[in-house]
């Protein structure tokens, strides 16, 4: 075998193993991504999103100096808003927000916050996610009172009340936050709205909630003697369910 021919076979050999390593190279640039490269998250029902332009400035500054994502709107998303905002002030921040038409993340995100925004107090808040809770009817009031909830306590049984309940999207939702807020505060309006709900279905758990409401007195309650009164009613109407 001549020498020539020996370094053409190796030339040959050579190319080969290039050409070889070079398509499975851009095969696998062309393959799919494998499911560890790609993680698709799945969507929770209760998680909602909104859109930051669509949201007051009091309520994307607490976002912004926080750490959590609230609405879909993460602290960064919030401050980049804002910027855009400086210099001009839109129709969203030229009055205060309607509690009753806020989305549950944004009015469960005042109720914990240390000062009222967008004009909502964080009591103010809460009633508001009683009220969808218990679908309550504020037609002639504007919070929940202690008279609101005698009310409710009184008409429990009726069929327009249970179904409203049952049609609540938020129901499921607004519970899990109930209960975290109920177990850290046992005055909280949280218990008497969990007990509420359950006083038909689950007698024991919901009573236990009533109990804890009835037996741990509500500051807000004794800052009029008319909802002082209305408080102890109510307390008496809760004794009565035993």
């Amino acid at each position: 075998m001549s020498k020539k021919f020996c370094l053409l076979v190796g030339s040959i050999a050579v190319i080969g193993v290039a050409i070889a390593f070079y398509s499975s190279r851009t095969g696998e640039k062309n393959q799919p991504q494998t499911e560890d490269k790609i993680v698709e998250r799945p969507v929770s029902k209760n998680k909602e999103s909104g859109d930051p332009k669509k949201i007051h400035k009091d309520i994307l500054r607490q976002i912004a100096s926080g750490k959590d994502t609230v609405y879909g709107i993460s602290p960064d998303m919030a401050e980049k808003e804002l910027e855009r905002r400086a210099g001009d002030e839109p129709e969203i921040d030229k009055s205060r927000a309607d509690v009753t038409k806020l989305p549950f993340e944004i009015v469960k995100f005042i109720s914990k916050s240390p000062v009222s925004l967008a004009g909502v107090s964080p009591k103010r808040a809460m009633n508001e996610l009683v009220r969808r809770y218990l679908s309550i009817d504020l037609t002639d009031s504007g919070d929940v009172n202690s008279a609101i909830l005698l009310e409710a306590l009184n008409h429990r049984n009726e069929t327009k009340a249970v179904e409203d309940w049952a049609k609540n999207e938020d129901a499921e939702a607004v519970e899990a936050f109930l209960k975290e807020e109920a177990d850290r505060d046992p005055s909280s309006i949280a218990n008497f709205a969990l007990g509420l709900k359950k006083l038909d279905s689950e007698r024991d758990v919901g009573m236990s909630y009533m109990e804890r409401y009835a037996t741990h007195a509500h500051g807000d309650a004794f800052d009029n003697p008319d909802e002082e009164k209305s408080y102890k009613e109510l307390i008496e109407a809760i004794k009565k369910l035993k």
